[in-house]
């Protein structure tokens, strides 16, 4: 029986990377994003080939729909050659970034910023990805507890990923058909370099 392969954007650190290694523990074959650090995504690879999963990191800035596309062409192509597979079975929207700024104080450019990255790229990448995800398969959404309470200065981030909660639910609806499942995943604190390490 063939193994199933997650995709996960923002493998390389925080908590995509974690969800990378506790996934091929599992036995679960992995395909990585990074976006700037060659090195740390060939670093999880290593670790991952030595749980005994097949990896492979893939470059991609998730705010740069244009580039989805290649990106695509780019998981179909290694998914014949590394996983002699035609699909893959779990998505994981992980991707992100930071931004700390108040209402009154946040730019026309950092919302963009985290338009383009949480909400924009999240969209148009699975709607790119989909044909390449197996019948039955599924697809989590990050989000954040920043949904359900308020700090002052997370306002546009928290606003990003309120919507991609309501995507969700119509991604959900009209992928039922095929039996894709998609869920939000939506994490309190957690002590990772995210966003500078602000949480630390």
């Amino acid at each position: 029986m063939n193994r199933k392969i997650a995709l996960i954007t923002g493998a390389s650190r925080g908590l995509g990377r974690s969800a990378a290694v506790h996934l091929a523990a599992q036995g679960i074959d992995i395909i990585g994003t990074y976006n700037s650090r060659a090195d740390e995504a060939q670093a999880l690879v290593t670790e991952l080939q030595a749980l005994g999963a097949k990896a492979a990191m893939l470059q991609l800035d998730v705010g740069r729909s244009e580039n989805f596309a290649a990106f695509a062409a780019q998981v179909e192509q290694i998914l014949g050659q590394t996983f002699e597979r035609q699909r893959f079975d779990f998505l994981i929207n992980n991707a992100g970034v930071g931004v700390h700024a108040l209402f009154s104080e946040t730019t026309p450019e950092q919302f963009d910023l985290l338009m383009n990255v949480q909400l924009k790229g999240p969209f148009f990448l699975t709607q790119q990805l989909l044909p390449l995800i197996n019948d039955g398969g599924r697809i989590v959404n990050i989000s954040s507890g920043l949904t359900r309470f308020s700090l002052p200065g997370y306002g546009a981030y928290a606003a990003m990923k309120g919507a991609m909660e309501v995507l969700t639910r119509y991604q959900a609806k009209e992928l039922g058909a095929r039996q894709i499942g998609v869920n939000v995943l939506a994490p309190g604190a957690i002590e990772t370099d995210f966003g500078g390490g602000t949480v630390r």
